[in-house]
């Protein structure tokens, strides 16, 4: 009963003091929910769409004369591929990390090869003298999509996301925030396209959406959000003094005027319990990188966690990849002593089990 009533408590737990850690790292997935579900709506409506109305007779399309359109490709489809692998390595780690990156570097060449084929074989036929005159738009029948800056956009709301991966923290959250609000303006745009499609096939006749403006807005906001985003995860701001780290009577350690004896210690300062290594995380980190234990003997890890509300815990890994040891998390501010068997001589890595990150995994050596 004492069991049971302790696992609920553990469950409740993760709604009253979440891991925000943990739900930070599940931002990807949830982005990689959110594209399936859109794409399953979208392929659905236009299996259930009706047919084209374009006469008694469909209209085989046909590129007009002079008028060049690549055929249809893999390449933005593998490239996306490789590219969820290499956000897959980073958040991961270990070998995922290497296999992420041969398979991004891979689509990307492919594509690469395939746009230098295109580029060969259209060569010759591109460089046809110019019409004595140029009309403005394409030819009757054709749909040329407008110029757009969701790819750039895109482009730079994934590469905050990789900075936040990389650097954890603030920037790991604004890099998710911006990414978001990229995709769905891209999603908006796709949208209003597919409305225009669904129009022409009505009336037969396809208008392009209206040029976009420049972005200047989204651009500044994307701009100062990194920007604090960067201050913060170095810790410039707040200042030290607000945290009371500095500048505060209570911090400092001072003794009172005219006692004459030495600073009083801290009354939130808890001494930490005796132990043969100590191991301390902050935030979502590990500020303790290394230690080395004795091999063959049993010992102790005195587990500091610093990070209030965040369960972490230490957990050993062998050279072959296999958990030898798997302790029980503890939610900060706390501490606790884990009893480690007797081990093997050897490298081993700790990691936390609910961070998987690089942030949060350091090199034990018994010996």
């Amino acid at each position: 009963m004492f069991e049971a009533w302790n696992s609920l408590l553990n469950v409740l737990s993760q709604f009253v003091i979440p891991d925000w850690g943990a739900l930070i790292a599940l931002i990807p997935i949830a982005i990689l929910t959110l594209v399936v579900v859109v794409f399953a709506i979208l392929f659905r409506r236009l299996s259930s769409a009706p047919r084209a109305n374009r006469g008694f007779q469909r209209i085989e399309p046909a590129t007009p004369a002079g008028i060049h359109l690549p055929g249809p490709s893999l390449s933005p489809i593998l490239a996306a591929v490789g590219a969820f692998m290499l956000v897959l390595g980073v958040i991961l780690g270990g070998p995922m990390l290497i296999v992420g990156g041969i398979a991004f570097a891979l689509t990307l060449l492919y594509w690469l090869a395939e746009t230098i084929r295109v580029y060969d074989r259209e060569h010759s036929s591109s460089v046809q003298p110019l019409p004595a005159v140029a009309h403005d738009g394409p030819p009757a029948g054709v749909h040329m999509p407008g110029p757009s800056f969701r790819p750039l956009l895109g482009a730079i709301g994934t590469t905050m996301l990789m900075f936040g991966l990389v650097f954890g923290g603030w920037l790991l959250a604004i890099g998710a925030i911006a990414l978001v609000v990229t995709l769905l303006g891209w999603l908006v745009d796709a949208v209003k396209e597919y409305r225009k499609t669904v129009e022409a096939d009505q009336t037969g006749h396809l208008e392009n959406i209206p040029a976009p403006r420049t972005p200047a807005l989204l651009l500044g906001t994307l701009a100062v959000l990194f920007i604090g985003g960067v201050i913060l995860q170095t810790g410039i701001l707040p200042p030290k003094s607000a945290n009371g780290e500095a500048g505060t009577p209570g911090a400092s350690g001072a003794s009172p005027a005219g006692s004459g004896g030495p600073p009083a210690a801290s009354a939130s300062a808890a001494p930490l319990p005796v132990g043969d290594v100590t191991v301390t995380a902050q935030g979502i980190t590990y500020v303790t990188k290394t230690f080395s234990a004795p091999a063959n003997t049993p010992f102790t890890i005195v587990f500091d966690n610093q990070a209030a509300g965040v369960a972490h815990d230490v957990d050993l890994i062998d050279a072959s990849g296999t958990k030898v040891v798997d302790n029980k998390p503890i939610v900060g501010a706390s501490s606790t002593v884990y009893d480690i068997g007797a081990l093997p001589a050897g490298t081993y890595t700790f990691i936390c089990s609910l961070h998987p990150i690089p942030d949060m995994t350091g090199t034990a050596t018994l010996k």
